[in-house]
């Protein structure tokens, strides 16, 4: 056998192990997976139960609650006063202020805050003693089926890296079975957490409601102005006369300063144009003069 040969079937040796391990580790990965249960379907909306939802009682639905009310009061120092009483006394707590003020006071406000859901029926009856409600909506979306189904794939995501940390603590295998098992570790870890991060906003969601409070001061009415009488007319007539004379006169100063410098100018200039035009008389009478003598 020559060194080329010889070459060359050491390479296919290594490459037929090098796909050996690595259809090694991918079985090594399947089996994991085979071994903790599968992740259940997503489930449809349009075959919900009204009374029971996958096998939850009404009574535990998921429901985000969110609302907006718009609040007119006579003083917005004292109708804030009352809201923050009124979301003490709630439990909740108040998320973002906006304030907008005009001439010195608050001519515009926006709360959000955040109440036990328990709490939010009830709470727009109670700002309604306040001020004013001009206009209210809420919303409520059941988000039962999304929970229910992230709450089945962590559990089976969790009983998946159970299953891959005894295979990675077991150290079992060559070193293509240790890399491809710590990666889909890895990945399952990272399901995992998006996984918990989604139910635990939800969960806070769902426990406490969203409202938006729009505050907005009353305008003080305006007083229709009375009629013009002869007196106030001619008083109206003296009054525009006197500041038209004032403008004139002001208008005059004004623009006199201005032409002063030019003046300083002009003035010389005329005096010595007019010299000029004497001598030139006084030249062409004497030139005239001896013509005719």
């Amino acid at each position: 056998m020559t060194l080329r040969s010889a070459v060359f079937a050491i390479a296919l040796a290594a490459c037929a192990q090098g796909k050996s391990d690595h259809a090694e580790a991918e079985a090594t990965v399947a089996a994991a997976k085979e071994a903790a249960p599968p992740a259940p379907p997503a489930a449809d909306g349009d075959h919900k139960p009204k009374l029971a939802i996958d096998g939850h009682p009404a009574d535990n639905r998921k429901v985000i609650r969110t609302g907006r009310v718009e609040l007119v009061v006579a003083s917005y120092d004292d109708a804030r006063a009352k809201v923050d009483a009124l979301i003490k006394a709630t439990g909740g707590y108040i998320d973002s202020t906006q304030v907008d003020r005009h001439e010195a006071a608050v001519s515009d406000a926006t709360l959000v805050i955040r109440i036990p859901s328990d709490a939010f029926e009830s709470m727009i009856p109670k700002l309604r003693e306040i001020g004013e409600v001009t206009s209210e909506s809420s919303n409520a979306a059941d988000i039962t089926d999304q929970f229910v189904d992230t709450e089945a794939r962590l559990a089976s995501d969790q009983q998946l890296e159970t299953r891959l940390l005894e295979l990675a603590t077991a150290r079992n295998g060559n070193l293509d079975q240790i890399l491809a098992v710590e990666r889909e570790l890895a990945r399952v870890r990272g399901e995992i957490e998006s996984y918990q991060g989604h139910l635990k906003q939800w969960n806070d969601q769902v426990a406490m409601s969203t409202l938006t409070i729009a505050i907005s001061t009353r305008r003080a009415e305006l007083v229709a102005a009375a009629p013009p009488t002869l007196g106030s007319q001619t008083k109206d007539a003296f009054h525009a006369s006197v500041g038209a004379l004032r403008d004139l006169g002001e208008w005059l100063v004004i623009n006199g300063i201005a032409f002063l410098p030019w003046l300083l100018i002009v003035v010389p200039v005329g005096v010595l144009a007019r010299k000029l035009r004497n001598r030139s008389r006084i030249c062409n009478k004497k030139i005239r003069h001896r013509r005719f003598s």
